[in-house]
């Protein structure tokens, strides 16, 4: 085997893993232009080529990808055409070396589809213990050592192939290629994404994670069999395609079943991918090198429309469903031109790969620092509430601020805190979980109740007993999205009662959805003298909405004991999140803290009983 032929697989790896954390990056610091610097990037492959030749093209794209990775791990330089710029770059590197890998054997299809799988389960293996939070979001010592650890073996693998002098535009360098755009995104995007598949079907985040990165191993597994009797085994063309599109179409109708939809869909998919890898070769007419650029454009377009369609809610389904089909259709097509079956690849490093990467999250989950609770002392008949909109944990400059959103509840002193924007998942906030990521850092009772979507909504989170907790959706009445509120009772110290009911109404200009949804609100709380309804209400001082809220007996803790001239929300200036209060219930130490975190303001007060 050639030197060459040894770096391949790793480096396949490698940019994978590369790919999907700038992918993620580039979801989170989106703008309307960034499609833009991400599709040049993307198909600067055949350029590449044209430029450097065949020798110096993969050499070259990843000396510029390692350079990229080390600048966006700086915070000032994680710019919206910089990260697209980086993540296309990361999506041509890797099509370069794919088309390489692919093309150098018979088996080649299979390592190279073997190498993104086996990179995928490393990419959520090594995610889980970090909360879903990458590698560049980390300051400090972790992060920078990350980013040089993906720098020095991009660069290493550069000048391993730069010494072995092997390259060529060779077969498989057509306009197939650009499929590997869909199958990027149904790995990054819905089906390999943890926080993902663990809300859309209700599971804990680290189960969802077992089960993809399982799903992964056993789909290496399925290119790797052994020596032996079983070196002659043999699949049907069909295999891969025909559990792959059932897999995705249980995940996108039947949200139960969504842990074991993904564990399936994820074992397909190398199949699928081996398939698709061995097309015949497909030109346009206009020379390899135009194609290889076509195929770099088509890559990312094949991933960006994912994005926005699992963001904003534009027909997913459809979309996965219709990139699942495509997918089984051109392995089936490749199956069949290769004859009935085709032969399993033998690979023992591989699979004990497999095996580690499996056992590692768990692995490094049992090293983690304790949970520290929200306080419980509520000694006086008193406690503390934050109600804040923490807009899905991304702040002003597009960075994913997890840490500082912590870092205000910790310092607020709150018992309770209500939040709203909480994503669970979503490509916005870069897959993370931010529910789980709170629960495991305070060690609290963490109660979650979706709105919009199943990966955006509301949370309750405390420390205190919870003796009665209750979720409910409101009703659209012709809203911008679907809304929900919970509805949580705890004890405190002294025995008492407390009852805190948390939403986020409807965001449009017209005041009807928000008072159609107002309505079983104030059913819950009118009879409730000690009962406080907190959140953002999209509503304004004077506004219809806040003279029925008023009407009901309810009060403003803001204008009582804070100052009622200051804004809420920064961007634009409004104020429109409230905590306000039954008859019973009394305010002191209204505070609304200054942070960058959130395009909102956290509101804490202290609410005593009777």
């Amino acid at each position: 085997m050639t030197p060459a032929a040894r770096t391949l697989p790793l480096l396949t790896v490698v940019l994978t893993v590369a790919a999907l954390e700038l992918l993620r990056l580039a979801g989170t610091v989106e703008s309307a232009w960034s499609a833009l610097p991400l599709l040049a990037a993307a198909a600067c492959a055949g350029p590449l080529v044209w430029w450097l030749g065949p020798r110096g093209a993969l050499p070259a794209a990843l000396g510029a990808l390692a350079a990229a990775r080390l600048l966006v791990q700086i915070p000032g330089a994680r710019v919206a055409p910089l990260t697209a710029f980086a993540a296309g770059l990361a999506l041509a590197a890797l099509l370069l070396a794919v088309r390489r890998l692919a093309a150098g054997s018979a088996n080649g299809p299979g390592r190279a589809a073997r190498a993104v799988a086996l990179a995928v389960a490393a990419d959520v293996a090594l995610r889980l213990p970090l909360d879903l939070l990458d590698p560049v979001w980390r300051g400090g010592a972790a992060g920078w050592a990350w980013a040089l650890l993906l720098a020095g073996l991009l660069g290493d693998a550069a000048r391993r192939l730069l010494r072995a002098g092997a390259g060529g535009t060779g077969p498989g360098g057509g306009v197939e290629l650009a499929l590997l755009g869909p199958a990027l995104a149904l790995y990054a995007v819905p089906l390999a994404a943890p926080a993902f598949v663990a809300a859309r079907g209700g599971a804990s985040v680290p189960g969802a994670g077992w089960a993809i990165a399982a799903g992964s191993v056993l789909g290496v597994l399925a290119l790797s069999a052994p020596h032996g009797p079983l070196r002659e085994r043999r699949l049907p063309a069909f295999a891969g395609p025909l559990v792959l599109a059932c897999a995705v179409l249980v995940f996108v109708l039947l949200p139960p079943l969504a842990v074991p939809a993904a564990f399936a869909s994820v074992a397909a998919l190398p199949l699928v991918l081996r398939g698709v890898l061995a097309l015949p070769r497909a030109a346009t007419g206009h020379g390899a090198l135009v194609d290889l650029a076509l195929a770099g454009a088509g890559v990312a377009v094949g991933y960006a429309l994912f994005v926005p369609a699992w963001q904003f809610g534009v027909l997913p389904g459809v979309l996965t469903v219709a990139a699942a089909c495509g997918l089984g259709l051109a392995a089936h097509r490749a199956g069949r031109a290769a004859g009935a079956t085709r032969p399993l690849g033998h690979a023992f490093a591989p699979v004990l790969a497999a095996a580690l990467l499996l056992a590692a999250a768990p692995l490094l989950t049992a090293l983690r620092a304790g949970p520290q609770p929200l306080p419980t002392d509520t000694a006086g008949g008193g406690y503390r509430l934050l109600t804040w909109n923490v807009h899905a944990a991304v702040d002003g400059e597009g960075e994913l601020v997890p840490d500082a959103v912590a870092e205000v509840i910790a310092d607020s002193g709150a018992h309770v805190a209500v939040l709203q924007e909480v994503p669970r998942g979503r490509p916005g906030s870069g897959g993370l979980d931010l529910v789980t990521y709170l629960e495991r850092r305070f060690d609290a009772t963490a109660l979650w109740v979706p709105g919009a979507d199943r990966h955006f909504g509301n949370l309750v989170l405390t420390s205190l007993p919870v003796i009665r907790s209750e979720t409910a959706e409101l009703p659209r009445a012709g809203g911008d999205m679907d809304r929900s509120s919970a509805d949580v009772t705890v004890r405190l110290t002294d025995g008492e009662e407390a009852r805190i009911v948390s939403t986020h109404l409807d965001g449009g200009t017209a005041p009807g959805p928000r008072l159609a949804q107002l309505g079983p609100l104030l059913a819950a709380v009118r009879d409730d003298p000690d009962a406080v309804l907190a959140g953002d209400l999209n509503a304004r001082p004077g506004s219809p909405e806040m003279a029925v809220l008023t009407d009901a007996g309810l009060r403003s803790a803001q204008d009582e004991v804070g100052d009622p001239e200051r804004d809420t929300a920064t961007s634009p200036p409004r104020r429109v999140d409230w905590i306000l209060g039954g008859p019973d219930v009394g305010f002191g130490d209204f505070r609304l803290i200054d942070s960058d975190a959130s395009d909102h303001l956290p509101l804490a007060v202290t609410v005593y009983l009777d």
